[in-house]
């Protein structure tokens, strides 16, 4: 079994079942099966072959859904990307995947013109009838397609049907391979063990182009033949819980930073929640008064659930019916081993802190042209987290630092190296270090350091401006501290504990 057949099952089965809500649409699971079986012919027409690679730079909408499921159907491969990406982001995993097509809102047509400027890709784009651009139309292609889809040969249990792009502590980005089978087992596993069926309503906020809310909300809600609820981004407390009212909707994913804003809105008793049964977090560590709040404030407890892009993502959870231990990742799912471990992969007693080492079905391929990278972590059969916990005598996991130079803000990944290497490019920057800072709402937020080249002058301002057009808007640095030296070892490795004494 896999995605797209579990999808066509349901399509079946329960043909007229609300399969998918965003705005005013509506769609049942026999015209989703539809849809994604109309744009997986039109692909096959446009001359997209099994093991082609598809960029696809959306927000959440329906036509992320149907785009992702019709690629998997044809045995091609999703690449998704954040929209708010600039062209040298995009440009840097494109040139790495090297796309067969990239499928974006009309709306970033300037930036994919700059971007196929540098790599030769099939334009395919949502949101408008007519374009005098060198493109195709999304809906054009659904409109000509048969929805009656003829099988060719089907994706292998160990193909790989996603690359997920993660940003790394050094270097570029990293594709992680996932296959079918890390895939489907993740998301039916999640929803096994949370009791997910049919009668469900899920609210899909996190981006779908992260691996958390694919598994967590968009493919445990297909598996389980649940209705998916569609916001294309977090508006804030109202909306959400608007929504939660209005659609009666019983589970939920966020990073702590959406939870953060909730359990402060003034307003919560004004809405009819009683539907709501599962809120799970992760992607960030959470504090725990956000825990004791929530309970407080909606009557049930807010499951903390962990992972990694390369993990399909889930790891550990909470357990539904086990002890809710605050600030714990939970316990390693069915099927998923996990052990913590010293320098030597040995495995350290109970409360002693080691590296989280993960194995089983979920766990990735490898990483897109990184042999060695792909071998250093899958070393001795177990895939390294690089994030360091302890694991108590019920077995319960507790995450207290991070091995990976990793900024996590509002639960989104960023590099400092990335950051770094747009700061080098400034004429007045001679050199620069960027770090994670405590942030109440955020979780993070981005802080460079700056030493500017003798009699160069600029201001915090003049640097923001100036990574504009090379960040994403939520890397650029919010706080820039100008500073005579930057704290280094003999060898010029830069000291991130002797930094952080700066602030």
């Amino acid at each position: 079994m896999n995605l797209p057949l579990k999808l066509a099952e349901h399509g079946r089965l329960t043909p007229e079942k609300e399969a998918l809500v965003y705005e005013s649409q509506r769609l049942t699971y026999k015209e989703l099966n539809s849809k994604v079986n109309k744009l997986a012919n039109g692909l096959r027409q446009m001359g997209i072959l099994p093991g082609d690679r598809l960029m696809v730079a959306l927000r959440n909408c329906p036509e992320f859904v149907i785009i992702y499921y019709a690629i998997i159907k044809i045995g091609g491969i999703v690449v998704p990307v954040d929209p708010r990406y600039t062209t040298n982001e995009m440009s840097l995993i494109a040139l790495t995947a090297q796309p067969a097509a990239i499928i974006t809102d009309y709306s970033l047509i300037p930036l994919i013109n700059k971007l196929s400027d540098e790599i030769k890709l099939m334009k395919i784009v949502t949101g408008c009838q007519e374009s005098e651009e060198d493109v195709m139309i999304f809906e054009k292609i659904l409109e000509s397609a048969s929805d009656e889809y003829i099988p060719g040969k089907p994706a292998g249990r160990d193909d790989v049907i996603e690359i997920l792009f993660t940003p790394g502590a050094t270097g570029a980005f990293k594709g992680a391979m996932l296959t079918n089978h890390n895939l489907y087992s993740n998301a039916s596993t999640f929803a096994r063990i949370y009791q997910i069926t049919a009668s469900d309503r899920s609210l899909l906020i996190s981006p779908a182009y992260l691996s958390a809310g694919q598994t967590c909300i968009m493919n445990t809600t297909i598996v389980a033949g649940a209705t998916l609820v569609i916001h294309d981004r977090w508006r804030g407390p109202e909306p959400l819980l608007e929504t939660v009212q209005d659609e009666k909707i019983t589970f939920y994913f966020g990073p702590p930073t959406m939870y953060a804003l909730l359990i402060k809105y003034p307003f919560i008793d004004k809405f009819d929640l009683k539907s709501w049964r599962l809120a799970f977090t992760g992607g960030a560590p959470t504090p725990s008064d956000t825990f004791i709040i929530f309970e407080e404030k909606f009557g049930f407890s807010l499951i903390e659930v962990y992972g990694l892009s390369e993990t399909s993502p889930i790891i550990t959870g909470i357990p539904l019916n086990g002890m809710h231990k605050i600030c714990s990742i939970g316990v390693p799912i069915p099927e998923v081993e996990v052990k913590v471990v010293d320098y030597e992969d040995r495995e350290v007693p109970t409360n002693q802190i080691g590296e989280i080492i993960v194995k089983g079905p979920n766990v990735m391929k490898g990483y897109l042209n990184h042999t060695e990278e792909t071998d250093w972590v899958m070393r001795n059969g177990w895939f390294h987290t690089g994030d360091l916990a302890y694991m108590d005598r019920d077995g319960y996991l507790f995450i207290v630092d991070r091995k990976k130079d990793i900024i996590i803000r509002g639960g989104v990944n960023i590099r400092p190296r990335e950051i770094e290497e747009v700061l080098y490019t400034h004429p007045a920057i001679f050199d620069a270090a960027v770090t994670g800072v405590p942030d109440p709402i955020m979780g993070e937020e981005v802080m460079a350091f700056v030493l500017l080249r003798e009699n160069c002058q600029a201001t915090p301002e003049e640097i923001q401006s100036f990574c504009s057009n090379k960040l994403a808007r939520y890397k650029i640095p919010r706080h820039i501290r100008f500073v005579e030296n930057l704290p280094k070892t003999t060898s010029g490795k830069l000291l991130k504990k002797e930094l952080q004494k700066l602030l």
